[in-house]
């Protein structure tokens, strides 16, 4: 197949598992084009994921306390594991809104890393339509006695746009400031040589299948680590590379969310080839439990609609409904803030569900639930 691999890795020991767990996140990838729950369950990939990626960097968050964080609806106050969770996050619903290829380009990589400026925009001269614009505002033709008359009114304004023009046209782009006292930052740590290697190797897999690119990417990311703060980027990228290779169409993999399901651990001993298996086996594993995630969501969504049959035509059961499966957990103030009603009603309706729900806290103040 015309593979740039190294001579000590075995093409015919990867083919099978690659092409087994290719063939799982192609199989997951159809099921959730067709499914009623799909968008309910990539809301729910995206906390899973924030929340495994602080596990893989040694961190405990709870999911719980992310969905209340990034509804507002904190009930302590955040921890910084809590923030950084969310920052994974929302750079998870970044790259998934936006278009697949976009997160591994040179303007894409650089929004996400916090390096991004404007430059190389110039200005359009003003001399030519600003003189059409400033003749037209300077003289009306009085239709009555065919006078020109010149009015002034705008010659200030005018000549204040053109100053600022002028100042803007002569301004260089803003430098990237960060702190270089070697406080936060390692001084000899340089980002910028180490994404240009990174990049390098993500060329040589332009000939690879899909997954395999992907593993071969996020095992040079885990290797230069070419960023200092975020390194939980690498398999956000590496699930960005399977969407614009076509793999995945519908979501934006959660890998992040199975290495923890895996039971693989990097360790510094391990080669290549090892590392590669490893990964093949962890998406696998990923994809079949994702499989069955569907169909846990598939299951409760038909159970909590049968509590809506009969219902008023502007009940709002349906949308808790939505709601308690859209989210890995819901609260009453939670609820309250997304639907818009009073906490007396959200609570209400929550009791209604309470059937195919489950009471996580037990607790009379701090109540939460979630589907069973």
């Amino acid at each position: 197949m015309g593979l740039d691999l190294p001579s000590s890795v075995s093409f015919e020991r990867l083919q099978v598992p690659f092409e087994s767990a290719s063939d799982a996140l192609a199989r997951f990838d159809e099921r959730l084009r067709s499914s009623p729950v799909a968008e309910a369950f990539v809301l729910r990939a995206h906390f899973h994921d924030a929340c495994a990626a602080l596990w893989r960097a040694g961190e405990f968050v709870q999911v719980e306390d992310l969905v209340l964080h990034d509804a507002g609806t904190d009930v302590r106050t955040p921890t910084h594991e809590l923030v950084r969770a969310h920052a994974v996050l929302v750079t998870r619903r970044r790259i998934a809104d936006r278009e697949p290829a976009w997160a591994l380009t040179t303007d894409g990589l650089a929004s996400l890393r916090g390096a991004w400026r404007p430059h190389g925009a110039v200005c359009e001269p003003t001399t030519g339509s600003r003189t059409i614009g400033k003749d037209a505002a300077e003289e009306e033709l009085d239709e009555g006695d065919g006078e020109t008359i010149s009015t002034g009114e705008f010659d200030e304004i005018d000549e204040l746009l053109a100053r600022t023009s002028r100042v803007i046209e002569r301004t260089e782009p803003a430098s990237l400031k960060r702190d270089d006292s070697g406080l936060v930052y390692d001084e000899d740590w340089d980002e910028e040589a180490r994404l240009a290697e990174w990049r390098e190797r993500l060329g040589r897999t332009q000939n690879f299948p899909p997954l395999m690119a992907a593993s071969v990417a996020l095992d040079a990311w885990e290797e230069i680590e070419p960023l200092q703060r975020s390194a939980w980027l690498g398999p956000l990228l590496a699930a960005a590379l399977l969407r614009s290779r076509g793999k995945t169409r519908h979501y934006l993999t959660a890998l992040h969310s199975g290495f923890r399901q895996a039971k693989y651990r990097r360790v510094g001993r391990d080669d290549f080839e090892s590392r590669l298996l490893a990964y093949a086996y962890a998406i696998e594993t990923m994809a079949k439990a994702d499989s069955k995630e569907l169909d846990r969501l598939t299951l409760a969504r038909e159970l909590l609609l049968r509590k809506c049959k009969g219902r008023r035509a502007h009940s709002r059961l349906s949308q808790l409904v939505d709601l308690c499966l859209a989210f890995p957990v819901v609260t009453v103030p939670f609820a309250a803030k997304e639907l818009r009603l009073s906490q007396q009603a959200a609570t209400t309706m929550i009791g209604e569900l309470s059937s195919n729900l489950r009471e996580l806290t037990g607790r009379g103040r701090y109540r939460a639930w979630a589907v069973i």
